[in-house]
C-alpha cells in the first residue's frame, strides 16, 4: 500500500502549514505527520476521518518538535475527510469544512490558526 509523509512547518503568519494539501484515502494506506525541527503542532481530525484511522486519534493529537505520528486508513466511505493542523496553544477549530466528498477519496489537510482553518474557500461553515 501507499505511504505519504506530511511535514508540518510554521509560516511567517503563524499558520501550521502542511507540505501537501491532500492525501489519497485507501484501505491499508498510511499517512505520517511529522514536524520540522523546532516546530510543534496539534492535529484536529474530523469525526468521519478519525473513524477510519488506526490507531484512533483522540480529540487532538500533539506532535513535539522533530517527532511524528503514523496512521493507517480503513476502507473509506463517501464523505469528505480532513484534518486541521494548528500551532499548539491555539483554540480548537470551531467547525470542519473540507468541501464536497471526492472520488477517489482524499483527506484534506488544512492549515489553521486559533480556531480558524484555511483551505476550502467559498463554502459556509458547517458544525
Amino acid at each position: 500500500m501507499s505511504a505519504t509523509t506530511v511535514t508540518l512547518t510554521i509560516d511567517d503568519m503563524g499558520l501550521c502549514v502542511p507540505s501537501v494539501h491532500s492525501v489519497p484515502v485507501a484501505a491499508g494506506a498510511e499517512v505520517t505527520f511529522a514536524t520540522a525541527q523546532g516546530v510543534s503542532a496539534v492535529l484536529y481530525f474530523s469525526p468521519a476521518t478519525a473513524a477510519i484511522l488506526s490507531p484512533a486519534p483522540g480529540a487532538s493529537v500533539a506532535i513535539s518538535p522533530g517527532q511524528s505520528v503514523t496512521y493507517t486508513f480503513a476502507a473509506p466511505g463517501s464523505v469528505a475527510y480532513g484534518v486541521v493542523s494548528q500551532p499548539p496553544h491555539t483554540q480548537a477549530p470551531h467547525f470542519f469544512d473540507f468541501g464536497a466528498p471526492q472520488t477517489p477519496p482524499v483527506m484534506v489537510i488544512q492549515a489553521g490558526m486559533g480556531g480558524i482553518a484555511f483551505g476550502v474557500a467559498g463554502t459556509p461553515p458547517r458544525t
